[in-house]
């Protein structure tokens, strides 16, 4: 009785370590515009690539605990393909972070880049940062839904960040789409390296916002089924 009663109630929250995985992931995205300013100014930034490492490594022994303690649940609020494929996006943000950061601490370049391409660039950090502040909300949100028994009331919260999160997405998308023509643009200007090396950290930030926003519309679909 005592373990099916513990299958039914367990004592840590799948949902609740989801929104703490989730809560490493910001921490770490909270390093990209800081670590790119100080990249750009020909700053170290190793400490921060390592900061980032350690949170990953939190980050992965929350996501097999979050693993056993669902793989035990007889109750659940919605299908646990879901809730797997929001940590999994949840995952693959804080690694593009990390490889980001990673990047960062590989190259320099030999002369400064023009203002208005690094302009972009630390734009587009923001911007990433951003998603994943949303991707968290989105969590925090699901997480009410299901204290809530799915209240109306959350259900239109949850509607309302969906809609920022999408005009946020949309933004992204133009400003990653107009630093690659930049990029491709100086290709009189920069060595080849530079633009190769410009376009991989681009990916990395877009790659990020990708599954961050993937979580915000996982949550959506959630609170609509």
């Amino acid at each position: 009785m005592t373990r099916f009663l513990g299958k039914l109630f367990p004592q840590e929250s799948p949902l609740k370590l989801l929104y703490e995985h989730a809560r490493l992931v910001e921490k770490s995205a909270e390093q990209i515009p800081v670590a790119l300013g100080k990249f750009l100014r020909h700053e170290p930034v190793e400490d921060l690539a390592q900061l980032v490492d350690k949170l990953e490594d939190e980050a992965d022994e929350m996501k097999v605990r979050i693993r056993e303690v669902y793989s035990k649940l007889k109750f659940v609020y919605f299908d646990r393909v879901d809730l797997l494929l929001i940590l999994h996006d949840q995952d693959a943000v804080i690694d593009a972070v990390d490889d980001f950061l990673k990047m960062l601490c590989i190259y320099k370049f030999d002369k400064p880049l023009p203002k208005e391409l690094t302009d972009m660039l630390l734009e587009l950090a923001e911007r990433v940062q951003d998603a994943i502040k949303f991707m968290v909300e989105s969590v925090h949100e699901l997480l009410k839904l299901v204290e809530s028994s799915f209240s109306p009331v959350v259900v239109g919260e949850e509607n309302a960040l969906t809609q920022k999160v999408e005009s946020d997405e949309s933004g992204t998308d133009r400003l990653s789409l107009a630093l690659a023509k930049k990029i491709f643009s100086l290709k009189n200007v920069l060595h080849p390296v530079d633009i190769m090396y410009l376009e991989k950290l681009t990916r990395l930030l877009t790659r990020a916002a990708d599954h961050a926003e993937n979580v915000a519309e996982k949550v959506r679909m959630i609170a609509k089924s």
